[in-house]
């Protein structure tokens, strides 16, 4: 069996494990009392530069996390990096002094300092495109990595990172997401009236996707005695929701709604709402699911691939030198694939932090188990100031070509398939 090549890069998944009060001064004892455990097991702090004291913003947080430490006793890994300006072994100290500002927090919060285990890495292990500020500003971080990993909840994500999901700044998010062209958006509350004998569920109740990818969220669906009309399709917590046309006629089967995600999102969780229409106006019950995002690498370049059911599809590029970056070769032409999904869905990716060498690239999709009759997928590349998707479909063990692009500086030219073959 083909086995994993390349570990994740980048920031990590954190899920918040504190006890969440009530918002409200003006509520009843009860609402007082019915908290929620919540369990954090990795989470960003993000420094300005040449700064390695702990940035007052955080210290909420970091309260909430040395409150479950001193319960836990959990051993905890405290990561530092820095941007490239500068000197590196001035870069490799600041990332040190970060990390060491952050134990020192938590053992002043009453933390066992036995459990905090402190690592630093200068400007090596950068997680963005450091010729750019967006980029370094998430370069310049401390990773706290807590273990054993717990579950995460879904209305409590984003702690630490202000791009992901957290009610107040749902809006914020729809402005990095991307719903297919038809969708129109509907400025009212989602509208709740279950019809009986609509049905309408997700696929798998968890989606992984990440920056810059797209991912493929699939429902099983049975809209009664009237055709589908169209999917009502919400970010939990939002105030107005999307109205998404579908085209299929049976009243039986499948759908896929694609949703791609910026280049900017780093890691969590966002909690999507949706529910089925059909042309008599009747819906179904609301489907909750969860995409669990994951921090790809990305810069001048990135190439995600997803697709639609439980099977092993592998991306391929070819670089103009004629090597092949997958699996196998996980890097080459400074590109590198720094995800390989074996279990199905995706997403996998390949990705050039500085320039790619100019010339011809070929993107294909190969169906690596060949384990059902069609693998339907979509592409999404973002780079050299384009996003674009392409969609195809695997079958039987096929390798399917997606897009040919030609690179010469700052140009790019996206050939047709006819020109690639000839």
């Amino acid at each position: 069996m083909k086995h994993l090549v390349c570990c994740l890069l980048g920031l990590f998944i954190l899920a918040p494990a504190y006890t969440q009060s009530e918002n409200s001064a003006n509520v009843d004892q009860q609402k007082q009392q019915d908290t929620t455990q919540i369990a954090i097991t990795s989470f960003l702090v993000f420094f300005p530069t040449g700064v390695s004291e702990v940035p007052s913003q955080y210290q909420e947080d970091l309260n909430k996390i040395a409150d479950q430490l001193r319960t836990s006793g959990d051993t905890t890994e405290l990561l530092g990096f820095t941007d490239n300006v500068g000197d590196p072994a001035f870069n490799q100290r600041l990332s040190e002094r970060r990390a060491a500002s952050i134990q020192q927090y938590l053992i002043n919060q009453g933390v066992d300092s036995s459990i905090l285990k402190v690592a630093f890495f200068g400007e090596s292990q950068p997680i963005a495109d450091n010729e750019t500020p967006d980029g370094r500003s998430q370069n310049r971080r401390v990773e706290i990595k807590i273990a054993p990993e717990a579950p995460l909840r879904e209305d409590a994500i984003g702690l630490g990172d202000t791009s992901l999901y957290r009610e107040e700044k749902v809006e914020e998010l729809l402005q990095e997401i991307q719903l297919p062209g038809q969708a129109r958006r509907v400025e009212r509350p989602l509208p709740i009236l279950p019809s009986p004998g609509i049905q309408f569920e997700s696929v798998e109740d968890t989606v992984i996707s990440s920056n810059g990818a797209t991912a493929m969220i699939s429902y099983r669906y049975n809209s009664g005695a009237a055709r589908p009309r169209s999917v009502l399709f919400q970010i939990k917590g939002a105030s107005s929701f999307y109205d998404i046309p579908v085209e299929v006629t049976d009243l039986e089967g499948t759908i896929s709604i694609p949703v791609t995600f910026s280049t900017k999102l780093g890691e969590g969780r966002i909690p999507v709402l949706a529910e089925l229409m059909n042309v008599n106006g009747q819906m179904s019950a609301l489907d909750t699911t969860v995409v669990k995002m994951e921090r790809l690498g990305t810069g001048k370049i990135q190439i995600s691939l997803s697709w639609e059911n439980n099977s092993d599809q592998d991306l391929h590029v070819t670089t103009p030198e004629g090597s092949l970056i997958y699996y196998q070769n996980p890097e080459s032409a400074g590109g590198q694939l720094d995800r390989d999904d074996q279990d199905g869905f995706g997403p996998e990716n390949v990705f050039w932090l500085k320039d790619a060498p100019d010339g011809t690239y070929v993107i294909e999709v190969n169906d690596y188990l060949s384990a059902h009759p069609e693998n339907p997928f979509v592409v999404s590349f973002n780079g050299m100031g384009t996003s674009r998707q392409f969609y195809g479909t695997t079958r039987n063990g096929s390798t399917e070509w997606v897009a040919t692009f030609v690179k010469k500086g700052p140009i790019l030219m996206w050939l047709s398939e006819d020109v690639y073959k000839e």
